[in-house]
């Protein structure tokens, strides 16, 4: 097992922070928009149809921001 010291593991959960986040993100989008459209499908009476919609706005939602972070960290 290889030991590190502490300022080198604290610097690779810094540099590997922003990617670890991402998913989160991902996920966060996607489970936030599928909620809010299962709420309206409650609301309106409308069975799987927002809850689809929230499903795909949080994927592509969760994607844009990816896509975003990824050139940022790129730009670094």
């Amino acid at each position: 097992m290889i030991k590190l010291s502490k300022t080198a593991e604290n610097s690779a959960f810094r540099k590997a922070g922003p990617y670890l986040n991402i998913g989160y993100t991902l996920f966060g989008s996607i489970v936030f928009f599928a909620y809010l459209g299962y709420w309206v499908d409650k609301w309106s009476g409308q069975k799987p149809l927002f809850l689809i919609i929230g499903l795909f706005l949080g994927l592509f939602g969760g994607f844009y921001n990816m896509i975003k972070v990824l050139q940022q960290l790129d730009r670094k």
